[in-house]
């Protein structure tokens, strides 16, 4: 339910940007299942080593199916821009989602936080055999404009007009990253 919104940071202060610190989460059905998981409760995402297959995506595969989703935008009262999105891309190999926080204070900072989703399918189909494992990468960067400015980087906020620009700069900026990699098994 609504927890998985709140279970990874502290919610005391009220935040007038609306910044979700949600990274995705499993559900079950009524009958309590999740692919045998019969407990009532969904399988729990672990660490992993395991790695979005970057390489994969960039094939030339086709595209099977592609929809992108605006959940809510914000222009903040004036005061700059926020959006939260999902894409989501099907091709014959894999899937893969990409939900996205984006939000632009004029003047105050930049903040990032992506969580790439992405399943190789099983060469063949996929079997029931084989366990169906998904990959769930987080990213959070969050940048002051001042920080941006100490490191040569753009520093007006009219230069970060979408999440797609901002991304782009704050990653060759190369300011603070906080990264975790997860994997689900089902």
């Amino acid at each position: 339910g609504g927890d998985a919104w709140n279970d990874e940071e502290e919610t005391d202060a009220y935040d007038w940007t609306f910044t979700t610190p949600y990274r995705g989460s499993v559900s079950v059905d009524s009958d309590g299942h999740v692919d045998g998981h019969v407990d009532g409760h969904p399988p729990p995402w672990t660490d992993t080593d395991l790695r979005v297959d970057r390489g994969l995506l960039m094939e030339r595969d086709p595209i099977l199916f592609f929809d992108e989703l605006t959940l809510y935008e914000s222009e903040l009262d004036d005061n700059g821009l926020m959006s939260v999105t999902v894409k989501v891309r099907v091709m014959p190999r894999c899937w893969y989602v990409l939900m996205r926080h984006w939000m632009r204070v004029d003047g105050v900072l930049i903040r990032l936080r992506e969580t790439r989703f992405f399943h190789r399918i099983a060469a063949g189909g996929s079997g029931r055999d084989s366990p169906c494992v998904v990959v769930r990468e987080s990213a959070r960067r969050e940048e002051t404009f001042e920080g941006l400015r100490t490191r040569g980087a753009p520093s007006e906020p009219g230069q970060y007009p979408d999440a797609d620009e901002a991304a782009s700069v704050l990653l060759a900026a190369g300011g603070p990253v906080e990264m975790e990699y997860h994997a689900l098994t089902v």
